[in-house]
């Protein structure tokens, strides 16, 4: 496995996830279309026994593969292995071309969640592929909606890294403000870009890879500023503090002192996501450990943490230790009491 501070030459996996019908695969082809992800092998999910959306797919791309039955990110999650495993392996007897990247395109009532477990912890994946981040794709006119109305919707957006909003052009003003304002309620973390009707990308998505560790002395925050997004304001010293999202989503942000006792910091996080459970989310954010210079990237899903990532400075030089965390199910005043609980006695009372 790559270690932490040398390239990681590691495959990348990118995650295309969205409610029913928000316009996942208009995304795809242009992702397909665009040099950094020409070479691409592509993981079509669906959701029945029979494939439909791969064949509305340009065939840009010669590495198409079709996991049918259910949900990558439930009923077959063993086949998503079995994908990855078997395309590594094709590839490495030059039965088809190298690829270096995937992408995974979910049902429209999948959560990602479950694909960023597997990649983490299934050995000969991890060895093999790194998480590259979470699209998620919002229609323009239906998203505010869908995020009061279906569940899916709502923890589709709170996990992903960037939010494209779909369908603008038939869209009027006013709905693609609230749109916007929507999506910055869930997940006030994730880039938010508009796709438009010209046929191109958006600019900056993805530019930076979040997850992978970059080498000691390299240019920029080591993918830091995966952390920063709109919404977020000014943080209170020492404190969480709760948005408004929408119905039983809550979303909270706790400021850091400079520098944290990393067993103290472990230990309070495990406990609030043992706790929390399945109603946590996302927790994702910045911190520097006691005796070290620079930062490092947390990240989290239910109750697991996933590995901690050194990073070689702070996004744009500012030091900006933080923590934010998005979940269900619970209140904003019960989730910053159920934080200050866990994570206070070790953090800020020593």
């Amino acid at each position: 496995m790559t270690a932490v501070g040398t390239p990681d030459a590691r495959i990348g996996v990118t995650v295309l996830t969205g409610f029913l019908g928000s316009g996942k695969t208009t995304l795809l082809n242009r992702m397909l279309g665009d040099p950094r992800y020409a070479q691409a092998a592509v993981i079509i999910n669906e959701f029945g026994s029979i494939g439909v959306d791969h064949h509305l797919v340009r065939h840009v791309s010669d590495n198409v593969r079709v996991v049918a039955g259910g949900c990558i990110c439930c009923v077959v999650r063993g086949g998503l292995v079995d994908t990855l495993r078997d395309l590594f392996l094709l590839a490495l007897r030059r039965a088809i071309r190298p690829f270096p990247h995937v992408l995974i395109e979910t049902s429209g009532l999948a959560s990602p969640a479950p694909i960023l477990f597997t990649l983490r912890h299934e050995p000969f994946l991890a060895e093999r592929y790194v998480y590259n981040g979470t699209i998620a794709v919002a229609d323009a006119q239906r998203i505010a909606a869908q995020i009061d109305d279906q569940p899916e919707a709502a923890q589709q957006l709170a996990l992903a890294d960037e939010v494209v909003i779909s369908k603008a052009d038939l869209a009027s003003a006013a709905e693609r403000e609230a749109a916007r304002l929507a999506v910055s309620q869930v997940n006030p973390t994730a880039h938010v870009h508009v796709l438009d009707a010209s046929g191109a990308l958006p600019d900056g998505l993805l530019g930076e890879r979040p997850y992978r560790a970059r080498p000691s002395g390299a240019g920029g925050a080591g993918g830091a500023s995966w952390l920063a997004g709109p919404g977020l304001g000014v943080l209170r010293s020492g404190g969480a503090m709760s948005a408004r999202p929408p119905h039983d989503v809550a979303v909270a942000t706790l400021a850091l002192p400079p520098s944290v006792p990393r067993a103290a910091f472990v230990r309070g996080i495990s406990a609030l996501q043992g706790e929390l459970g399945q109603s946590l989310l996302r927790m994702k954010g910045l911190v520097r450990f006691d005796g070290d210079a620079a930062p490092s990237a947390v990240h989290g899903v239910h109750d697991q943490l996933y590995p901690i990532l050194p990073l070689s400075g702070w996004p744009e030089g500012r030091e900006d230790a933080r923590l934010v965390f998005i979940a269900r199910g619970i209140d904003g005043a019960a989730l910053d009491a159920r934080i200050q609980h866990h994570l206070a006695p070790g953090i800020f009372l020593l």
